[in-house]
């Protein structure tokens, strides 16, 4: 029988997979075939800002720059950019305060691949925030919603705000970057919580703002947010992590700007759902169980309602926070988990209600990962032993007419049906 043979990435290894030519479908990935952005456009956007006065203007004066930057769980470049701004900012009193949301502190060698080739010099300089010390907090505002944002205090001891973020799409938010700077990512708990729980309402979803509430929340308690003034820079990243375009200027022109160019970066078009779907998450969004449901909702989009879409994630720092590990240690059966998502939102509350659903509707969810399987399960997600395995038992279930496809990239890359089936 002939095969189609594939090595897809798992963490810094491969895992080869044979599928039959008969039940191949469609390889899923970006198109986009750009080479990195020169470096002299970087600064031309920083001398041509949106709604805002240029950099250097920003910068005159402050005597406290606070440097708002994204976690290891992001693939921004932090560390390139801020070496491209060092002869800006080097003689500027500055701190850097990295936007955890809910996520942990970075660890050591993390901390150098963030920051690189900078680390030596801002590793005294560098803040984590931590979302539970919610007691010496800034209260902004309530949304109409009902989100009470309060953020870290180290925003009001400063000046100036430079925010440096990367825009891709978000299975709940529409996108990443921007405002998700500010909440969740310097946000106490509670806050996080309370816009959190609007993904559960359907007009949460990827690639879309205009009637996304959680978008509509956040954008709402950005406007709290008058002092001090803020100068963004907002890249979008090619899936191979390179530098596509990058846009300087306020907050909000910035991340629009940045989400029209992330559709025709992220965006990967197809032409028929599958009955199976290898959805393979890439480094560092691979890290938890938490970063799990963005190629888990992006594959939905490729696969038929009762497909079967094979998560591709090691998972090798766990589960991820703390609440959402306890909250898995109250589900693993349908009628517990539909009572414990009538209660007052938790944290992960989104996740195990989208996989739910899902399944209820006759799917099915598979894992190929590091964790343990008993806790795997815990999820509605069926834990495989190998992908091959995997894939040959999809689609001896399946039937002999079952289509395979791949998403390569899948917390990333978002399928779009390139025509409507007759």
């Amino acid at each position: 029988m002939p095969w189609k043979t594939f090595q897809l990435p798992y963490g810094p290894q491969n895992l080869e997979l044979k599928i039959p030519l008969g039940h191949w479908g469609e390889m899923l990935a970006s198109n986009l075939e750009r080479p990195s952005l020169p470096p002299g456009d970087f600064q031309a956007a920083l001398e041509q800002p949106l709604d805002s006065p240029g950099l250097e203007e920003f910068l005159a004066g402050s005597r406290s720059l606070l440097i708002l930057v994204n976690d290891e769980t992001r693939p921004t470049p932090t560390g390139r950019v801020l070496e491209a701004l060092w002869p800006r900012i080097a003689d500027l009193n500055f701190k850097i305060l990295v936007a955890t949301g809910t996520h942990r502190v970075s660890r050591l060698e993390n901390l150098e691949r963030i920051f690189s080739p900078l680390w030596p010099k801002v590793r005294e300089k560098v803040l984590f925030h931590d979302s539970r010390q919610e007691g010496g907090m800034i209260f902004l505002g309530t949304t109409f919603r009902g989100t009470r944002v309060l953020i870290n205090p180290q925003i009001m001891m400063a000046d100036r705000v430079l925010a440096i973020g990367s825009v891709e799409p978000h299975y709940f938010a529409g996108y990443t970057g921007g405002r998700k700077l500010i909440v969740p990512g310097i946000a106490a708990y509670s806050t996080i919580v309370a816009n959190h729980s609007l993904a559960l309402e359907p007009g949460s979803q990827p690639l879309r703002l205009l009637g996304n509430p959680v978008h509509e929340d956040l954008m709402e308690a950005l406007q709290f947010l008058t002092m001090p003034p803020v100068f963004s820079l907002q890249l979008v990243l090619t899936p191979a992590h390179d530098l596509a375009a990058v846009f300087a200027g306020s907050l909000l022109k910035t991340f629009l700007a940045a989400t029209r160019k992330a559709d025709e970066v992220f965006t990967v078009p197809f032409r028929e759902k599958a009955d199976i779907l290898v959805s393979v998450a890439l480094p560092p969004m691979d890290l938890d169980l938490y970063q799990s449901q963005k190629p888990i909702e992006h594959g939905k989009l490729a696969l038929k309602e009762d497909g079967f879409l094979i998560l591709v994630m090691p998972c090798r720092q766990g589960a991820g926070p703390k609440e959402f590990q306890e909250l898995l240690l109250h589900t693993g059966d349908f009628d517990e988990a539909r009572m414990l998502l009538n209660q007052p939102y938790r944290l992960g509350f989104h996740r195990v209600s989208r996989n739910l659903r899902f399944v209820a509707d006759g799917g099915e969810i598979w894992g190929v990962t590091d964790l343990d399987p008993v806790f795997l399960s815990r999820t509605f997600i069926r834990p495989k032993p190998s992908l091959q395995v995997a894939v040959d038992e999809a689609i001896a279930r399946k039937g002999p007419s079952a289509k395979v496809n791949i998403l390569l990239n899948a917390s990333l890359c978002v399928p779009k049906q390139s025509f409507k089936p007759k």
